[in-house]
Order: structure tokens, then sequence, then C-alpha cells
């Protein structure tokens, strides 16, 4: 209830500060398509940080994957024309990233902040090199009117949110690999003495998150209709803000999806009311790295740390 309630004190104040624009309809449907891509992306990044990791390859996998989408539809540069079959391969790019993280993560015994920030790097250089730096521009006009169409009134990015909301639910709250998560999440030592097979199931939730990180690639992609390595530019830090807001605890074990969604929706919610209230953008700024670190204070557990420095 604590990030509803966020969600809602949020939406009241910037109610209040925009006299009531906040909340038109007009607004509602920007919040929505914009917290869409947000929601897709955050879901795959607090499923690491779930098990107690952390992913810092955000804007490097969905760079590459989105460059790769790029070459795979209607372009002026390939033959290819993939176009909406382009997805499962630009997911299956993201998942693979995603499980080298979790190798190197698990078989190396090298951290998750070091590894994905490795990663980052990487994925974001060959981004360049296949792209050579330069704009692809999309040809099948398909892809952007379903990433910016309306379904009775609601984002298609939205409807496709809360799709991919459910599936990450259902493998989260009904099987044993998402009981194994929250586990590993709330203590690796017990859950590993317990049988839980460790090393497996963080590469499995690295993959999904790379995964997820593709589908982001496709539909913002499609959005701007181009594909460009720095389209993916100020993508992690929101995504790892709308985790903390939404209830994941940074040591593991304590959030889930639903927590992800939500958090997406107030970290949208915040930067949209700031803008309608044309408050100064260091400001806003200033205001992102505050709830972080109060989010931060709020969930984490000091009980898995022994030193906080």
């Amino acid at each position: 209830l604590g990030p509803l309630a966020a969600l809602v004190l949020v939406a009241a104040f910037l109610t209040i500060g925009t006299f009531g624009a906040f909340l038109s309809w007009r607004n509602i449907q920007t919040l929505l398509s914009l917290s869409g891509l947000l929601a897709i992306t955050t879901l795959g990044s607090s499923s690491v940080i779930l098990i107690g990791g952390i992913d810092l390859s955000v804007e490097g996998v969905i760079a590459l994957s989105a460059i790769v989408c790029g070459l795979l539809v209607k372009n002026p540069k390939t033959g290819a024309d993939l176009g909406f079959f382009a997805l499962p391969v630009v997911m299956l790019v993201g998942a693979m990233t995603g499980c080298v993280n979790g190798v190197i993560n698990t078989k190396l015994k090298i951290p998750s902040f070091i590894a994905t920030l490795g990663m980052w790097f990487a994925t974001m250089g060959l981004a360049v090199i296949i792209s050579r730096g330069e704009t692809t521009p999309f040809l099948d006009p398909r892809l952007q009117q379903l990433t910016n169409g309306y379904l009775f009134g609601v984002p298609n990015i939205t409807i496709i949110a809360v799709l991919l909301l459910l599936i990450v639910l259902l493998l989260q709250k009904r099987t044993a690999l998402g009981k194994h998560i929250l586990a590993i999440g709330g203590d690796e030592v017990l859950a590993k003495q317990a049988g839980v097979n460790v090393e497996r199931v963080k590469i499995f939730v690295f993959a999904l998150a790379g995964c997820l990180y593709g589908v982001s690639a496709f539909f913002v992609a499609s959005r701007l209709n181009v594909a460009n390595p720095t389209l993916s530019k100020g993508m992690l830090f929101p995504a790892i803000t709308a985790t903390v807001v939404g209830g994941t605890a940074l040591s593991g074990g304590i959030g889930g999806a639903v927590n992800a969604f939500i958090g997406a929706l107030v970290v949208t919610a915040l930067n949209n009311g700031m803008v309608l209230m044309q408050i100064n953008p260091y400001v806003q700024s200033a205001v992102n790295g505050i709830v972080l670190i109060l989010a931060v204070a709020v969930t984490m557990d000091r009980q898995k740390i022994g030193m906080i420095k």
C-alpha cells in the first residue's frame, strides 16, 4: 500500500500545483503513454534487484537491441523487412546479453555492479560500431502506429506493459522459480542450503531482464521511427528510481512486478507534473535525486549490511 499511497499523494500535490491540469484526460493519456516504456524497462531492472543484484547495462542493451531492430525492419540500408517479427529477434538479443551478465556474475564471481557496468560499455560500443554512429530510419509505418496508437482511449504501449506485468507477476507469484528468486534475495546462503540452484536462477533473471530491455528497445525505436545508439540515453536512472520508489529494496527479497509498475507511474507522474508546473530542469533533477535517496532510506534492509559507508 505504501507505493500506492505515494502515487495518490504525488497526484494530489501535482493536481493542486497545476490547477487541475494534471488530471485532465489528455494529460492522463500522456502519463500512461510515457509510463508504459518505463514500466517495461523497470520490470527488467527490478527483477535483478529482487535477487539482491543490480543491472547497470540497461542503456547499452537497449541501444544494441534497437540498432539490431533497425537493421531487421524495413529500412534504406538493408534488404530486411521482418516487420513485427523483428521483436522476437530483438528479445533474443537482449536475453543473450543478459545471460552473459549472469554468467559473468555467477561463474566468474564478479559483482553484478561491475559485470553489468562493463556490459553497458561493451554493448554501447557494439551499437555504435554496427550502426557506424548513424541513424537508421524505419520505412514501415505500422510499427510507429502500433506504439503511438490507442485502444478505446488507452495507449497501446500501456496495454502491452500491463500484459508483460501479468506475465512477470505470474512467474513471480505462481511458480517455484518465483519463490526461488525471492528466497535468493532474502538470503542467498539459506537459499543454497535449501537446495535452490542459485547460479541457474540468477542467470535466468539476468536473461529475463535483458529480454525485457529488448522489448523496450523495440518500442522506443518504433515510437521515434528510427534506430540510433543514443536513443537509450537517460533510461537507466528512471528505471532504478522507479524500482526503488515502488518499494523494491536494493538489498533484495522485497518487492515485485506490481511494485515496479507503480514506481514507474510515480516517477512519470512526478516528472510530468514538474514540467506542467514549469519547474527548472535542474531543480527537477535535484528532486529526482532526493526522491531516490529517500526511497532507498525507506526500503533498505539494514540488517543485511554489515557496514554502511
